[in-house]
Parts: C-alpha cells; sequence; structure tokens
C-alpha cells in the first residue's frame, strides 16, 4: 500500500471518515511502521488517538518485528475502530429529523418564511444556545420588517450554521466517547500483546493456527474461548478434504504459483561473434561467450553474484568486441503477468439442518479460507444463507465477520435469494467477475427456476466457477451444474 492510497471520504455526516480509510491506516503502520499520511486528518478523534498509539516507539518495535504482535494490534484496533463508527452511525439516526428540517427549510416559501422564522429561531436557540448560537444577531438579520427572510443569502446563511452547530455537536460527541474510551482500549492493547506472547509461547501454537483463532475473538483475549475455537479449527485435520477445498479455491493462471509465465513467439535474429575471429576492443552487453575475465570473477564470488546478475539483467556487463559477427534466427522470449489469484465469494447455509458439527466445520472451513485470503490480500465476499441472506465483505468488514461466527444455524432454506446476490456481486463489481464461488451445505435445498441455472452457466464461461462442499449424504440434485462438488461423508449430522 502507498501512502497516498489512504484518501479518506469524508462525505458521510457528521464529517465521519470511512472505515477504509481506518483500516487502510492500520495497515499501512503494520506494514511499514508509518503513519504520516494521517497527520492531516488529526482533527478527526478516533485518526488522532490512532496517531498517538502509533506514535509510541515500544507499540512499534513490537509489531514490527513480530508477526503475531502486529495481528494483535490490526485486530484490537480494527474492534474499536468498528465500535466508535457504530456509535457515529446512532450519532448520525439519532439526527435524522433535525438534518431533515434543516433542508425542508431550504425550501422554504417566502410566505413561509415570513410566517415560521420566529419558531424557528427560538428552537434552535433553545438547543445550541449554550453552543454560541447568536439568537440577537439573527433577529436582527432574519427581521421581516427590513425584508430580511426574504433575502436568501441571509436565509441560507442561518441554515448553514444550524448545520454547523449540529456538526460540531455530534463531533464532539465523538471526541468524548474516543477520550472516555482511549485509556480503556490502551490497557486492552497492552493486556493484548502480552497474554497472546506469552499463551503461544508456552503452549507452541503455530502462526496459522493462531491467527485464525484470533480472528474470531474480537480483540479481546481470552485463553478459554481461544481454546474452544482451537476444538473448531482442529476439524481442519479431522477432515483433510477441508485443505483440499482451499486449495482448489486458490486457483492461479501458473500451477506454480509464479508471478510471471515466460512464452516464446516470433523469430528474431541475435549478432554473436564469429569463431577465431579478432578482438576489436571492449563493450557493454550480456553475451556470456565474450565475457571479460574480472566479470566472470564476479559471478563466482557469492558476494558479487547479485551485482554480477543485475549487469546482466541490465545489459552492462564488460565483454570482448570482436572483429566480425554472425547472424543467428531465434525464438524471442517475452514475459507475461500470470493472472492473479481471483475474487472468492463463499456462501455458507446457516439453515437447521446445519445444526451440529456441520455447522462447526462449515465454520472450521470458512475460518482458513478468511484467514488465507487476509493474508494474500484476495477479495472475499461472503453470504450466509437461510431464508434470508446475510452478506458480509471480508476484507472491509471484519467487525460483521465476527458477528457472522457469533450467529447460529436456524429455520430453512432458499437459494433464491442468496444466487441473486451472487449474480448481482459479479456482474456489477468488476473486481468479483471471475470469481470462484463455493457452497458450504448439505445440498438439502429445492432446485430454483430454470433461469437461475441459466445465469449459472453464462457465467462459467466467462471464467466463473462453482464450487460446492456437501456435508452428509443427502441426495444432490445440484451436481450438474458445478465445475466440482466435493463429498464429506463421514460426519454427524442433526435429524430435524
Amino acid at each position: 500500500m502507498k501512502l497516498n492510497d489512504l484518501t479518506p471520504n469524508s462525505s458521510q455526516a457528521g464529517g465521519t471518515l470511512t472505515p477504509a480509510f481506518y483500516l487502510q491506516l492500520l495497515q499501512h503502520f503494520v506494514e511499514a511502521g508509518s503513519y504520516e499520511a494521517a497527520l492531516p486528518y488529526r482533527e478527526d478523534a478516533l485518526t488522532a488517538y490512532l496517531i498517538e498509539t502509533m506514535a509510541d516507539p515500544v507499540i512499534t518495535a513490537q509489531v514490527l518485528s513480530d508477526e503475531v504482535s502486529a495481528r494483535v494490534f490490526l485486530d484490537t484496533h480494527i474492534q474499536f475502530v468498528a465500535l466508535c463508527l457504530k456509535k457515529a452511525q446512532y450519532r448520525l439516526q439519532r439526527t435524522t429529523a433535525e438534518r431533515h428540517q434543516i433542508m425542508e427549510a431550504e425550501q422554504w416559501s417566502l410566505s413561509k418564511r415570513e410566517a415560521g422564522w420566529r419558531a424557528l429561531l427560538a428552537q434552535v436557540d433553545e438547543e445550541y444556545g449554550e453552543d454560541g448560537f447568536e439568537r440577537t444577531f439573527f433577529e436582527q438579520e432574519l427581521n421581516t420588517e427590513e425584508g430580511g427572510v426574504a433575502d436568501d443569502g441571509k436565509w441560507t446563511y442561518f441554515l448553514n450554521e444550524w448545520e454547523r452547530l449540529l456538526r460540531a455537536r455530534m463531533e464532539s460527541e465523538k471526541h468524548h466517547f474516543v477520550n472516555e474510551r482511549k485509556t480503556m482500549e490502551q490497557r486492552l492493547l497492552q493486556t493484548n500483546l502480552r497474554a497472546v506472547a506469552s499463551y503461544i509461547q508456552n503452549h507452541q501454537i503455530g502462526n496459522e493456527d493462531f491467527y485464525q483463532t484470533w480472528a474470531l475473538m474480537g480483540g479481546r483475549w481470552n485463553s478459554l474461548e481461544f481454546e474452544r475455537l482451537q476444538q473448531v479449527a482442529r476439524l481442519q485435520r479431522k477432515y483433510p478434504l477441508l485443505m483440499e477445498v482451499v486449495k482448489t479455491m486458490g486457483r492461479k493462471a501458473d500451477p506454480l504459483g509464479n508471478k510471471h509465465i515466460g512464452t516464446t513467439s516470433g523469430r528474431s535474429e541475435t549478432m554473436e561473434h564469429a569463431s577465431r575471429s579478432d578482438i576489436n576492443g571492449i563493450t557493454m552487453g550480456r553475451n556470456l561467450n565474450a565475457l571479460l575475465p574480472t566479470e566472470w570473477a564476479h559471478y563466482l564470488d557469492a558476494e558479487l553474484e547479485d551485482v554480477f546478475l543485475q549487469k546482466y539483467v541490465t545489459g552492462q556487463l564488460q565483454t570482448f568486441e570482436y572483429q566480425s559477427n554472425q547472424l543467428h534466427a531465434t525464438r524471442s522470449l517475452h514475459q507475461r503477468r500470470a493472472r492473479p489469484q481471483g475474487p472468492m465469494i463463499v456462501c455458507v447455509d446457516r439453515s437447521g439442518s446445519m445444526m451440529g458439527e456441520p455447522e462447526k466445520v462449515a465454520l472450521s472451513l470458512l475460518m482458513r479460507l478468511t484467514e488465507w485470503c487476509q493474508k494474500t490480500r484476495r477479495d472475499c465476499y461472503l453470504i450466509g444463507f437461510a431464508v434470508r441472506t446475510l452478506p458480509v465483505d471480508v476484507m472491509e468488514d471484519r467487525a460483521a465477520l465476527l458477528r457472522f461466527f457469533q450467529q447460529k444455524a436456524t429455520g430453512g432454506t432458499d437459494a433464491r435469494c442468496m444466487m441473486d446476490q451472487t449474480f448481482e456481486l459479479i456482474n456489477s463489481h468488476p473486481r468479483y467477475r471471475g470469481a470462484d464461488v463455493l457452497w458450504i451445505t448439505d445440498f438439502r435445498i429445492p432446485l430454483p427456476p430454470a433461469s437461475y441455472f441459466a445465469e449459472m452457466e453464462r457465467l462459467q464461461q466467462a471464467d466463473t466457477r462453482f464450487y460446492g462442499l456437501q456435508l452428509g449424504v443427502a441426495e444432490n440434485h445440484w451436481t450438474k451444474y458445478f465445475d466440482r462438488i466435493f463429498q464429506l461423508n463421514d460426519i454427524r449430522m442433526t435429524v430435524v
């Protein structure tokens, strides 16, 4: 991430910066230890608190030296950011009627202004008199006898002042909330950093196992809850098929996982020195058959090998220039970028038939998938479905992901709403085109109308792939519509 990527969107009412801004700020800090890009926005209470925390040299050293500490720091603050933004949203909703009243007053006719300005002025004074509203000034400016309310400029100025006071009130409440909680949050961070490091060391927990479990703890360390969630994660060892599903969802264009793929095309001619020719001088290039002895010495010296390779790539090797040359026809070698790991859409059945071990297996697989997506920065969209759907953008809303894991399976199953959301996501959002779509379900799902399967086929032709993990041995009428369905038979199903 580049510093200039931190471009906040403060268009929301109340001047609230977007969740993406805070997330990018935190991610950039754990990656590079830098937060300078946030300094222009330090008047925002939450940003100011984060800057204060990131400026602590002890915390910076911990975060940059240890991946686990970096993750603990990130998730602890993501939860606090989510809480602050939830409070900001609540404040915004609370003022909906007042903001609507301001917008209505902008459209008042002259007769309505003349009839209602005094009552409106009294209302604003009652609410904001102690916050600096100058009632006397506006009484003089809007006086009907002097034609004040007929002046659009004066009327707009009054309404703008009202809106400014409203925004200032909301920002003041935000400052108060952050300042009230920041000491508690700082203590929580220190506790998390210390307790997690100690637990991992004493119990020899691997980083990957820790990441999966910690992601579901809501930024608060609890050893008992950690051990409970670890039992869910360990189902991946009990059912090796889950890891096969993960690998399938991690497709790349290049099966070896290279960032670039070498290809040959066309014909070209290269100039090489002819055998038994005279040396004409010294030149620069990458002809290994004409290297000076000093360049060979660099190549053979382990400490200078990188220098040699750099000079070879840039064509700066010192070589003999021969008096005569000969042409050779060759195929030219090119490199193209491998197709990056594409986006992922995971649809998880949360109906009553998934209760018990199927639900735990589904969540265990989801833990692995979401952790892997976060690690590789792969876009991932989660859709929980039963009678209704619960959509979550995994990369942008960690708090919603946590709430998803806390909900229990219940109700019936209808795939149509989930499929509608999947299709809309792929067709309307370019970053999800060509996605890998995974269903985690027992496939006890009624078939939808034929139009749904026609759309699936159209998307498959456009490089979207549909996979399924079937939990249990129920009769499956969906198989022919999927690229592949994995089946986990040896699992205890709950009779509903």
